[in-house]
């Protein structure tokens, strides 16, 4: 029997492009159409083999979509399949932003941009969750791009949250200290430096006050080397948190109790951190680059700049003014009804319908399925707008 299926280099629980397969795999089952991974890299345990496995099983009438997030032999491996293909676009970080810390990392995302390229002709349909993305896809020569946001699949918080972490970030809290949270790899595109810069601004106009917690994996270890060193440099390193990995509970623990999210980050495909940020009603202080305008919408607070001073007065007045965070609180609630499952999965769904159309596959969905994601979703959001009303 004929299905979707889907193709990553990697494939990881709690890494962006891996939850979204996986939900997009959820719902296609839902749907009753079969839908199986293939990875190179399968972390989460769950893939029927790697990208050379699937010609043993191939059927007359598939669909493959290909999560495409770094350089990878799937692609020229799928550019020479005659199957109808989708591609996922998360974004290709630009390679300047590694060259001063890894040159081969550099190159790695040069050719990764070329296979980009090397799939428009190929591909019937580019799925993007935003039009930052979208815009280097028809750069790229694709035809046909469709928007649809990243899908969040609530499972990974419900009823989990690390009373450990949130007993730390209390203790903090209690001291007089604003609990500052931000969620990424270390990478330099995140540009954590400027929250680095930010917090010691913080210090100097407002006392000791505030404590920034980073959360994320380390790629690059001269950019985490040159992260510390500004922090020692700065005099801020007992203030700064560097958390490199968490589990699902320790992570919801830290949207819940912290104090706001904040970004500086220069380059966002999406930014996926901003949405869970929204969900657990953590207000949003960003820079305006990328995909963020897009994604936090009316959501949260928008900066134009990354001065330090004006990064830290924001994070001042967030931080202590209860009725701007019930403000901010009402207005990311909105913006989530625009991210969540209620509209992510009609989004995918007609995504789905669309391949179908393109591709002549005898598939035929049952697109009144309900979808366990969006009730899940419901649920949850009902609970916490009760919460933080």
């Amino acid at each position: 029997m004929s299905g979707i299926h889907h193709f990553l280099p990697m494939l990881a629980k709690g890494d962006g492009v891996g939850n979204n397969a996986r939900a997009m795999a959820k719902r296609l089952a839902e749907l009753g159409v079969p839908s199986r991974f293939y990875a190179d890299l399968d972390k989460a345990g769950v893939a029927s083999g790697n990208h050379l496995d699937y010609a043993k099983v191939a059927e007359p009438g598939d669909i493959l979509i290909y999560h495409i997030a770094t350089s990878s032999p799937m692609t020229t491996y799928l550019a020479r399949r005659s199957e109808a293909l989708a591609v996922v676009y998360q974004n290709i970080t630009p390679p300047e932003y590694f060259a001063p810390y890894d040159t081969t990392a550099a190159a790695i995302q040069k050719r990764a941009q070329g296979e980009v390229a090397m799939l428009a002709e190929r591909t019937l349909l580019a799925l993007t969750p935003s039009s930052f993305n979208a815009e280097d896809l028809h750069a790229a020569g694709y035809s046909e791009v469709a928007e649809f946001p990243i899908i969040f699949d609530p499972v990974d918080f419900i009823g989990h949250s690390s009373q450990a972490v949130e007993e730390v970030l209390a203790n903090l809290q209690a001291k007089g200290l604003a609990n500052w949270l931000f969620v990424g790899r270390l990478v330099p595109n995140k540009a954590q430096e400027h929250l680095i810069m930010a917090l010691h601004a913080h210090r100097e106009m407002y006392g000791d006050s505030a404590v920034l917690h980073l959360v994320g994996r380390p790629s690059y270890p001269g950019y985490v080397a040159a992260l510390h060193g500004l922090a020692l440099e700065l005099g801020v390193a007992d203030r700064v948190n560097f958390v490199m990995g968490v589990a699902s509970d320790e992570l919801a623990a830290f949207y819940r109790k912290s104090d706001l999210f904040i970004s500086a980050s220069e380059h966002e495909g999406f930014c996926m951190p901003i949405v869970e940020a929204l969900f657990h009603g953590l207000p949003v202080l960003a820079y305006d680059a990328g995909a963020i305008p897009q994604t936090l919408g009316i959501g949260g607070v928008h900066l134009a700049e990354r001065d330090p001073a004006v990064l830290a007065a924001w994070a001042r007045l967030i931080a202590t003014d209860p009725e701007l965070r019930a403000r901010l609180r009402r207005l990311g609630r909105e913006q989530l009804s625009r991210v969540a499952p209620t509209a992510t999965i009609p989004a995918f769904d007609r995504a789905v319908a669309r391949m179908i159309e393109l591709s002549g596959s005898p598939l035929a969905p049952d697109f009144e399925a309900e979808s366990a994601i969006v009730i899940q979703s419901r649920e949850i959001l009902d609970r916490l707008s009760e919460e933080f009303a």
